[in-house]
């Protein structure tokens, strides 16, 4: 029995499942293919890739649903790339969308407690940031003195831990 649901989304969705195998039996790289996912998987659900993407209307949408924090396919890939750096893009990506899809987000707190240390040591509040492009997005913590205004960052937010 098949327990993965991501698995079980790639082998009941046509349309998915069409865009995976055409992306693998090509001779593109495996970030190549995670890039190219990134965009056609967006695009076929209508998920939000970055956060200039997310209207005042997607905001209002996402409120009636009870969402306050929305999340996008490059921040998905950036904190589970942060957690696991040496999984296969396609998965990442792959996992991402799954996620996003279904409003099913990984809890940005693990990061903080790898960063951190341990929970514990989690400040009351601390800024993230995000570098890169797609299936390259990247988190990043801020350093205390460090400006997120620098050169290469997307999207910054100031996380409230709560304990």
């Amino acid at each position: 029995m098949m327990d993965n649901p991501v698995d079980i989304w790639y082998l009941s969705d046509e349309r998915l499942k069409k865009i995976i195998d055409t992306l693998s039996l090509s001779e593109k790289s495996p970030f190549e293919q995670a890039k190219e996912a990134f965009y056609q998987i967006s695009e076929l659900y209508n998920l939000h890739k970055y956060p200039d993407d997310i209207t005042e209307d997607d905001y209002r949408k996402y409120e009636d649903e009870g969402l306050d924090n929305p999340r996008t396919v490059f921040e998905e890939v950036g904190i589970i790339r942060y957690l696991e750096p040496e999984d296969d893009p396609r998965g990442v990506v792959l996992f991402a969308l799954y996620n996003i899809k279904n409003r099913t987000y990984i809890d940005i707190s693990f990061c903080a407690e790898k960063h951190f240390g341990s929970r514990k040591k989690v400040p009351d509040n601390y800024v993230v940031y995000f570098t890169g492009q797609d299936a390259d997005s990247k988190l990043n913590f801020l350093n205390a003195g460090e400006s997120w205004t620098k050169e290469g960052v997307k999207y910054a937010s100031k996380i409230l831990h709560r304990v």
